[in-house]
């Protein structure tokens, strides 16, 4: 099973973390360092070691050890500065774009989808009378051309607002006539494509872009 997970919020703001400016670049930093905190280690001080502790330097025992798996700051704090991501450091660093894209989007939607259940869904939309142009996979056609390569068994893509917004009326038409089995999955579609328009007045009185659809679909949940 994969997991299809939607973002409304505008590309512009994605690419900004990549290079972030200093104000951002503070919001960021503690969105990540509040998602993945570890705590140091505690150390009892015994005999003579414990005696001369205080004059001594802290050891790299003392700092916090992160599991395997884990971002570590310096992830981070390369994805802010927009520079080159290590493949080995790609997947990783790929769960700080998520906790950052989570914390700073109008609203986001998640759905289990197979790999086959891409092109399902097209099918059953496009049988429903949905044009071929407002399809799911149209959803997530454009390149985001992020400095960071897609993860393993990632695809990445977004959708700029208006399209968003001709999807949805598209999509509006036929919901009711896709077929039992794919039914569930379109009306959830449909029901968040829907705050799209409150989420674009909503941006342009704080003046910020207006919301696109940042799509990321992965080929397995991960805990």
């Amino acid at each position: 099973m994969g997991e299809l997970r939607m973002h409304a919020l505008s590309i512009i703001e994605i690419r900004d973390m990549f290079g972030a400016s200093t104000e951002l670049a503070g919001t960021l930093r503690q969105l990540a360092g509040e998602r993945f905190r570890v705590a140091a280690p505690q150390h009892r001080q015994r005999g003579l070691l414990g005696k001369l502790g205080p004059f001594l330097k802290r050891s790299a025992a003392d700092s916090p050890v992160f599991p395997d798996g884990m971002p570590l700051p310096s992830d981070w704090e390369n994805l802010i500065a927009g520079r080159y991501i290590a493949p080995d450091r790609v997947d990783v660093s790929w769960q700080v774009i998520d906790t950052w894209v989570d914390a700073l989007d109008w609203g986001t939607w998640t759905a289990p989808v197979a790999p086959s259940g891409l092109d399902d869904l097209d099918f059953a939309l496009a049988r429903a009378g949905m044009p071929s142009r407002y399809g799911l996979r149209k959803l997530m056609a454009d390149d985001p051309q992020l400095t960071i390569r897609p993860g393993t068994g990632m695809r990445v893509g977004y959708s700029k607002n208006q399209h968003v917004l001709a999807t949805l009326a598209s999509l509006e038409q036929v919901v009711d006539e896709v077929d039992e089995s794919h039914r569930p999955i379109a009306q959830g579609l449909r029901d968040f494509l829907a705050d799209i328009p409150r989420w674009t007045a909503e941006a342009t009185e704080l003046n910020r872009p207006a919301p696109d659809l940042f799509v990321v679909w992965r080929d397995d949940i991960r805990g």
